[in-house]
């Protein structure tokens, strides 16, 4: 991981020993568009790229200039763009043919042209549509392993040409990613072998890393000159050859110099880098952040940097992240080959749907940790929430080797701390993860207020940290967090229903802190509990009008906020019966149905009546009124009439009025 002085300054000697070439110039025609040979163009929405050839023909008489397109050596295309010399020397042309992004080969053949005759100026071949990706960081990103894959489609920008008089001075090489120098890296040469095989895209890889550098060295650029000798202008210098008009993802993969040698200030030093990639590169459509593993020397400085990388999609523009926990071939902090390529064939499966159309999205990304609550008042368990769609594994224990060689069993819920104390595992009896959530079971109540997964570093007794890890149904490993602030859990001080004087249910409930609240409603005959409504944090009563009297409702509630939950709390009400408000000896007087009604209200007297018949709603207010002469029967119309308790009464004169509770459905 020490920083190889005489490599870096070998390759700056090759990448800045001229200026980047503004235009090539063949004859008397000077270009300032014009592809090169195996150049790859960003490729379209509609998976297609412009080749623009411009510039300026030095010499009068011609009439214009053209280029024919080939594919696969076929003929496919004709441009041609007329020459206005304007009484001048010269004239200026523009010419714009378009090429599919496919495994195919292009080539462009540019000629001068007047009357019957043609000038062959310039032939490019091997050109090609497809997409760009940027890889940057120390040695993992670099993944200097060599294997044996290649192919013509997975491109870079590599070293200046030496010694072929064909290009000119200070251009870059667009040559094969798997043999070039600066290396595209293993698993960058995997992400394009796999976007080849499943999609049949060609793409451009360009690997800016160094083995052992400080995030410093690649924040270290010039502002009047980006391309200036550093190696911050060594990758600004190649993708600015490229001219990609969109970049795809630029994966950043950095930080282990200053975890093992217990570097401060990595925020900032990002903070400054992120910045000046927006500035230079405004055509990267995301930004990918890597979350180191485990590390070995003992400095809890480390566990800050993974934690502010875990954030990062969180802080900056166009970001997202991944990480690398239980990554197979994992030496201590470098990768195997196979390693590598595991690597690369997870960020494909991580990319794919973004950029490929894959409708295979579930548990492609790296779980990370939402929220983190105590979910119980007495403070004796634990609950994490990760990503939405999560589908997470808590792993049985594993027999580990410590340095001495023997041998001790370690489980998940030995890598989970309190406070930043990693001198000892937090006092969890137990874990279960079920989809997105993860409970942990404490032997008694706990006054800790943060929680730690993972680490620092390895500690004593181990060589290199294996885990166990936390993982998803795809073994993407969750990415470590430290000293996240647990929080409390919601409580409800009141959460209560009750019979109200107009006969409907007055559901009442406190919550501090709450944010929003989901509530449902079971009533008779109901085989479950049903939603009633989301509600947000201000809202602090539900009336229920769909109720009947002699009946049993149940409620129940669920608070939440963005850090933590309560318990579903539940309550019941018992309504009273209908009649027991009434006078006795209203059923010989009359007979009133349906009751709840929701249209017509029919009323049988026992024997002829003379009176008022009058009904009023709960708030005393007679909504219906008519005159019985000697009437036996009385139908009354309540379709109009909102749903809620209502009183019928019959005034008598010179009797005590009768009166009886009608539900209106």
């Amino acid at each position: 991981m020490n920083f190889t002085h005489k490599l870096f300054t070998l390759l700056l000697l090759l990448i800045f020993s001229s200026q980047i070439a503004s235009g090539q110039r063949f004859f008397a025609v000077a270009f300032n568009k014009l592809p090169k040979d195996m150049q790859l163009y960003a490729r379209e929405d509609d998976n297609t790229a412009e080749v623009q050839i411009a510039g300026k023909i030095e010499a009068t008489g011609w009439e214009h200039m053209s280029v024919v397109t080939f594919r696969n050596n076929k003929r496919i295309g004709y441009h041609k763009d007329t020459l206005i010399y304007g009484g001048q020397s010269s004239a200026s042309f523009d010419m714009k043919p378009t090429i599919k992004a496919e495994m195919a080969d292009y080539d462009f053949a540019i000629y001068a042209c007047k009357s019957a005759d043609s000038v062959l100026i310039v032939k490019r071949t091997d050109v090609v549509a497809g997409d760009f990706y940027v890889i940057s960081g120390q040695s993992n990103a670099a993944a200097t392993h060599f294997g044996s894959w290649t192919n013509k489609y997975a491109r870079t920008i590599a070293r200046i040409p030496d010694g072929n008089p064909s290009i000119g001075i200070g251009d870059t090489l667009w040559i094969p990613s798997s043999w070039s120098w600066p290396y595209a890296g293993a698993w960058g040469v995997e992400l394009q072998k796999r976007i080849l095989e499943k999609d049949s895209i060609p793409t451009c890889v360009i690997n800016g890393a160094l083995p052992g550098s400080y995030i410093s060295y690649h924040v270290d650029r010039n502002a009047q000159d980006p391309a200036s000798a550093t190696l911050y202008g060594l990758l600004y210098r190649r993708i600015k050859a490229a001219r990609p008009k969109r970049i795809r993802a630029f994966f950043w993969y950095q930080g282990e110099q200053e975890a093992i040698e217990d570097i401060k200030n990595y925020d900032q030093q990002y903070d400054k880098l992120f910045k000046y990639w927006q500035t230079d590169y405004p055509e990267v459509e995301k930004y990918i952040v890597v979350q180191i593993p485990v590390l070995f020397n003992p400095f809890y400085e480390a566990g800050k940097i993974r934690e502010f990388q875990r954030k990062t999609k969180y802080i900056y523009p166009k970001t997202d992240h991944f990480n690398v926990n239980g990554m197979p071939g994992f030496d201590g902090i470098h990768y195997s080959l196979a390693g590598y390529q595991e690597m690369g064939r997870r960020f494909f499966e991580f990319i794919q749907p973004m950029y490929y159309g894959s409708t295979d999205t579930s548990n492609v990304a790296c779980p990370d940790v939402q929220k983190v609550f105590y979910s119980s008042e007495k403070k004796d368990e634990i609950k994490l929430y990760f990503d939405a769609g999560q589908s997470l594994v808590w792993p049985k224990d594993t027999l580990v080797e410590d340095v001495k060689g023997s041998k001790f069993l370690k489980g998940l819920k030995d890598v989970f701390f309190f406070d930043g104390d990693e001198t000892k595992p937090a006092d969890i009896t137990s874990g279960t993860a079920s989809k997105n959530v993860v409970i942990l079971k404490l032997n008694s109540a706990s006054a800790a207020k943060n929680l730690t997964y993972l680490p620092a570093y390895k500690g004593e007794k181990v060589d290199t940290y294996y885990g166990p890890f936390l993982k998803n149904k795809r073994d993407l490993g969750a990415f470590s967090f430290q000293e996240l602030p647990i929080a409390d859990a919601l409580i409800f001080p009141v959460f209560q229903a009750k019979e109200s004087d107009a006969g409907t249910v007055i559901v009442s409930w406190e919550s501090a802190g709450a944010e929003s609240f989901v509530f449902e409603r079971k009533g008779p005959g109901d085989a479950g509990y049903a939603p009633v409504e989301d509600y947000d944090g201000k809202a602090l009563s539900y009336e229920d009008k769909n109720v009947a009297p002699d009946e049993t409702y149940s409620y129940r509630i669920q608070a939440f906020s963005k850090a933590s939950e309560s318990q579903v709390k539940t309550t019941s009400v018992k309504m009273l019966p209908l009649l027991s408000v009434e006078p006795s000896g209203n059923a010989l007087f009359w007979k009133i149905y349906p009751n709840p009604v929701a249209d017509f209200l029919s009323v049988e007297f026992r024997n002829p009546v003379t009176g008022t018949i009058s009904l009023f709603n709960a708030a005393g207010k007679a909504v219906h009124s008519a005159e019985l002469k000697s009437e036996n029967h009385y139908q009354a119309n309540v379709t109009f009439l909102p749903a809620g308790l209502y009183i019928l009464s019959v005034d008598q004169s010179g009797k005590n009025p009768i009166s009886q509770k009608i539900i209106k459905q």
